[in-house]
C-alpha cells in the first residue's frame, strides 16, 4: 500500500511539475483529505507557502 501510494504521488508531482517534495505533498494531500478542492488547486504556489508542518509543531513542546 505504502509503495503504491509513494508511486501516485510521485505521478501527481510529475505531471503537476511541482517543486514540492513528495513528502510535502504527502503531508498537504492528508491535511485536505475531506476538502473537496482539486490536487491541482491543492498544489499551487498559494498552498505550498503555508506552513504544513504545524501538526509535527505541536508535539514538539
Amino acid at each position: 500500500m505504502a509503495i503504491c501510494t509513494y508511486l501516485i504521488v510521485a505521478h501527481i508531482k510529475h505531471s503537476l511539475r511541482s517543486s514540492l517534495s513528495i513528502y510535502e505533498i504527502i503531508q498537504i494531500l492528508s491535511i485536505s483529505a475531506m476538502d473537496k478542492s482539486s490536487i491541482k488547486e491543492l498544489l499551487t504556489e498559494e498552498f505550498s507557502n503555508q506552513n504544513f508542518n504545524e501538526q509535527k509543531n505541536l508535539f514538539d513542546n
